[in-house]
């Protein structure tokens, strides 16, 4: 009979054999025992760290002393025809109390019977069990909780196998209704043809397909970006794709495209220049405004210094300072006026506006604006303060030459009035008194004329009677003159009429107050045989028309001017000592009313 030695040193345990290799690096503990002998041939290392003993002193051990098992050990193989599964027993080695699997197979080795026994830890199967059980459910918790719909389905059927939760809440099915259908079931029937080739993908890789077309249960069809991943599960060949949707996200790009057109467009429409500043990058980018209004080309994108360097050199502080200190400040809006140079040397008024946005933080990281050039408003806006000027020069003159002389002539005339007095001459103080009465009711008369002058024109905004009526409230009432105005109904005149009109009125009615000595003035607009009439009435001292023809004054021409420019006809009828009439007419059906005033000086 061999020995154990004999046996250890057999080709079938020789160090370095194929079975020893598996046989001491298996995690399983494992016992090689001769039933003859019931002795231990050889343990693993396994073996040994589960009993807790050397592997040295367990060789040749039997029984209780080899293995502390609640049954003798190694336990007989099972009988021929009974499962292969193996027993739990109880292992007691020193303080330690468990659970373990006993598997005994018997095997032949160099013509010899022997038994292999194989030892299981329940604690540690348990505990991996667990691990993997754990380990599948956070699996699929991850798989039903991630936010983007996500498909299994068999490459060679297209049958789905699972679908996660979100991706039957968003097609609009049940998940059990999902695993009765296939991927051409949610495809679009024109995208179907190149479903097979992409399916297949590379094995083992993420693969992005890119944007296919797919249907919802309600028939609605939605872009998806697809993402394909191929493995083997369960013996058969799945495709795991994710298919987030997009459709939104395609939609704003194209709107987005859409407006930016829109806005290209309309900066291409826009004569006014529209700008756009990168802050981090420090350039400007121009619309195509910049050459049709300033004659640069090739100029549509440049830096900050080429923008500041064609401001007037008198406006480039104050605007460059206003422009640092909207981008360092924390309001959005920007604006300033200055002169730019144009290509061909000559400045521009510019309104420059802008927009600033800013970053989460508060800093300015883009500009958006709009150049307007005013070169014509400040022109205007210059014309009307030089029209303003001469105005007040005018009307200067018209206080010099009547109040001023009349206050003149009344010291004069009282001084006189008082020197008859000291001399006793009673009639000549009386004359000088009465004369001292009518200057000052003229200058009166005057000074309310001229300060009427000085308030805002009310035509425009209240229309020819109530322009009128002020007119008359303001200066001859105010005066003592008696005043009427009397207006019939009809059509409304065209606005260029009734500026004519008005300054007709206006006119005779000055000749009325600082010539005629007029007591009572009457005014009446209205219809006469389909024609607008207008007549001014006063009770003066009228005057001779072929005298006052070659005088040389200017307010009978002036209202004669502006009547014939309307198509119109002005009549005055007038005597010495017998008042004055001035008649307007106007031929209402006439089509060119209005529209021949082109004279600025008789507005």
């Amino acid at each position: 009979m061999p020995n154990r030695h004999t046996i250890m040193q057999s080709p079938t345990f020789a160090p370095g054999s194929l079975f020893s290799r598996i046989f001491h690096a298996s995690p399983v503990a494992m016992c090689v025992t001769a039933p003859d002998e019931e002795r231990c041939i050889d343990v693993n290392e396994a073996f040994a760290a589960l009993v807790g003993r050397p592997r040295e002193e367990l060789i040749g051990q039997t029984g209780h002393r080899l293995c502390p098992l609640d049954v003798p050990f190694p336990p007989p193989p099972p009988a021929a025809g009974d499962p292969d599964a193996g027993q739990i027993y109880r292992l007691r080695a020193g303080d330690d109390d468990r659970e373990v699997m006993v598997t005994t197979q018997a095997a032949e080795w160099e013509g010899r019977r022997v038994l292999i026994t194989f030892v299981q830890d329940l604690l540690s199967f348990q505990a991996t069990r667990e691990a993997l059980r754990a380990s599948e459910e956070r699996l699929r918790l991850f798989f039903d909780n991630m936010p983007v719909p996500i498909f299994v389905f068999d490459v060679e059927t297209t049958a789905i196998v699972t679908a996660n939760k979100r991706a039957a809440e968003h097609y609009g099915y049940d998940r059990r209704t999902l695993r009765t259908m296939t991927m051409q079931d949610i495809r679009v029937p024109e995208e179907r043809e190149d479903w097979a080739y992409r399916a297949e993908g590379p094995a083992d890789q993420a693969e992005h397909v890119g944007i296919r077309t797919h249907r919802k249960r309600d028939g609605s069809r939605i872009s998806v970006d697809v993402t394909g991943y191929t493995l083997d599960l369960d013996g058969r060949r799945v495709r795991l794709v994710v298919a987030q949707d997009v459709t939104a996200k395609l939609a704003a790009r194209e709107s987005l495209r859409e407006g930016e057109a829109y806005l290209q467009i309309m900066a291409d429409v826009i004569s006014d220049v529209i700008w756009d500043y990168d802050v981090a990058g420090g350039t400007l980018n121009f619309t195509s405004g910049l050459r049709t209004m300033y004659g640069y080309e090739g100029c549509e994108r440049v830096t900050l210094d080429w923008w500041l360097e064609r401001v007037h050199p008198d406006d480039r502080g104050e605007a460059l300072d206003s422009f640092n200190t909207a981008l360092a400040g924390v309001d959005s809006a920007w604006e300033t006026q200055y002169r730019f140079r144009r290509f061909d040397g000559s400045y521009a008024y510019v309104l420059d506006r802008g927009y600033i946005m800013r970053d989460e933080s508060g800093r300015a990281t883009r500009a958006l604006g709009i150049m307007v050039d005013i070169t014509r408003q400040v022109a205007l806006r210059d014309a009307a303060d030089r029209a303003a000027q001469r105005e007040r020069q005018r009307l200067a003159r018209d206080l010099h030459d009547t109040v001023t002389q009349s206050l003149y002539s009344l010291s004069l005339i009282a001084e006189a009035a008082r020197r008859r007095a000291i001399a006793g001459d009673r009639r000549a103080v009386v004359e000088n008194v009465t004369r001292v009465g009518e200057l000052a009711q003229q200058s009166l008369k005057e000074m309310y004329l001229l300060v009427y002058e000085f308030r805002p024109a009310a035509l425009e905004r209240d229309g020819l009677a109530r322009a009128l009526q002020a007119r008359l409230d303001a200066v001859e009432r105010r005066s003592g003159i008696q005043a009427r105005l009397l207006v019939e109904p009809d059509e409304e005149l065209a606005p260029e009429i009734q500026t004519q009109l008005f300054r007709v009125a206006e006119e005779a009615l000055n000749n009325a107050l600082k010539h005629a000595s007029a007591t009572a003035v009457w005014i009446h607009i209205g219809p006469a045989n389909g024609a607008a009439t207008m007549e001014i009435r006063d009770d003066g001292r009228g005057f001779d028309p072929a005298e006052a023809a070659t005088s040389g004054g200017l307010g009978l021409i002036s209202m004669k001017e502006r009547v014939e420019k309307l198509g119109g006809r002005l009549e005055i009828v007038t005597a010495p000592g017998q008042g004055t009439i001035v008649r307007v007419y106007l031929d209402q059906k006439g089509e060119q009313h209005g529209t021949h005033d082109s004279d600025l000086d008789l507005r």
